[in-house]
């Protein structure tokens, strides 16, 4: 794997990490402040990546694995399924990103309703809860961008 590639998965490591890092705060605060113990499921999901992530990185570091291109694609599914698209596409740009700027931008009481159903949902009223959930659909957006670097690598 050239350095470039590297360099761009070491990239999406990071920001996977950061976005499941920021996603369990999120989720443990909103778990205490809106009295939902069952918002604390996110931390099966989010600690287990974390970890699996940071260490298949390091493994596609290490030089001559022959286990190599399948530890990747292992990776590469893991981040899309998990980082990219449940937690940056869905729970980042849609639960908060979207949310937010419906809410503020003047959206009727009763279409937000139905986007985001009342029990599952809060509309905002909590600064930080907010700002760490819109900051997830920020770090979803440039761990995508990222992704896609590496996804569809250019040949040198």
């Amino acid at each position: 794997m050239s350095n470039i590639l590297n360099q761009e998965r070491a990239k999406v490591t990071l920001y996977s990490i950061i976005l499941m890092s920021l996603t369990s705060l999120h989720h443990v605060y909103g778990a205490i402040i809106y009295h939902t113990e069952w918002r604390l499921h996110v931390l099966l999901l989010s600690i287990p990546v974390i970890v699996i992530t940071f260490y298949l990185n390091r493994l596609l570091n290490q030089k001559g694995s022959a286990y190599r291109g399948y530890l990747f694609w292992v990776y590469w599914a893991i981040t899309l399924l998990f980082s990219v698209i449940l937690i940056g596409v869905f729970e980042g740009l849609y639960n908060h990103l979207l949310k937010n700027i419906l809410f503020w931008g003047g959206a009727s009481k009763s279409g937000l309703s139905k986007l985001f159903p009342p029990g599952l949902y809060e509309m905002p009223d909590d600064a930080i809860f907010e700002i760490t959930g819109v900051m997830q659909g920020i770090i979803g957006i440039v761990l995508i961008v990222h992704f896609i670097r590496l996804t569809f690598k250019p040949t040198l």
